[in-house]
């Protein structure tokens, strides 16, 4: 029935990529998972590395529009972990100025408000890279231990963190965007939940804000508990529709 398919479009964290989303599937299948790949990054590893939130969310928009159609989808949510987030919130921006009020759900987790500025890792050298990573965890510490890895792996952290660098210099939004956005946070993160109710000045309706087990990638180990809590708001959203 048309009104009733969602699309879930999944922004992945710095020095990820797409294949973080591949075992995302959901027990309703009128939600289709969308995991989106940065240039330079996983399967676009061919692609130039983008400096700047602007071009990378241009890109993103870009493949958007073009592969996916996003002008004629109806009922669209954006997840984004960590980075992930601020490229869905600069998403859902891009989408409400171009085409309205595009997207239904906002799902920002383990990411502070563009006020707090990101914390610095030393990206300097891979040794210090390493330890930085081991620190925050989701990076298999085997391959961190390999050379080949982390000499493909450098200079797409490197990229990554300057976006976000610099997009906490350059200017911010004025207007919030009008979506309904989600939180979702590990208990033991080091991003706190006063950073992240900070979104409510980003952000029109925060509906809610999720704590898990866990650290910075508590998705891992909550896979399933994450996705019924995003099936949980799609479907309601569904219902509003039905009635």
């Amino acid at each position: 029935m048309k009104g009733l398919k969602k699309t879930l479009f999944c922004f992945p964290y710095a020095g990820g990529s797409a294949s973080f989303y591949r075992e995302w599937k959901f027990d309703d299948d009128v939600i289709e998972v969308v995991p989106l790949e940065y240039p330079g990054h996983g399967s676009k590893y061919s692609e130039p590395l983008r400096d700047h939130m602007a071009d990378l969310t241009d890109s993103l928009m870009e493949e958007m529009e073009t592969k996916y159609q996003i002008q004629s989808l109806e009922n669209i949510s954006l997840f984004g972990h960590s980075m992930g987030a601020i490229v869905a919130y600069e998403i859902a921006a891009k989408l409400e100025e171009r085409y309205g009020n595009k997207v239904e759900h906002l799902f920002i987790s383990s990411k502070s408000s563009p006020d707090y500025k990101v914390d610095q890792i030393d990206c300097s050298n891979s040794n210090n890279l390493k330890q930085s990573l081991k620190k925050i965890g989701g990076t298999n510490k085997e391959l961190l231990e390999t050379e080949d890895f982390m000499t493909l792996f450098l200079p797409i952290i490197q990229s990554d963190l300057n976006v976000l660098a610099n997009y906490h210099d350059e200017n911010k939004r004025k207007k919030k965007v009008g979506n309904k956005a989600v939180l979702l946070l590990g208990s033991e993160d080091s991003v706190t939940t006063e950073s992240m109710e900070s979104w409510n000045e980003y952000i029109e309706h925060i509906e809610g804000l999720h704590m898990l087990k866990g650290d910075h990638f508590y998705l891992k180990q909550n896979q399933d508990i994450v996705l019924k809590i995003i099936q949980e708001y799609l479907l309601r959203s569904r219902c509003e529709i039905l009635i």
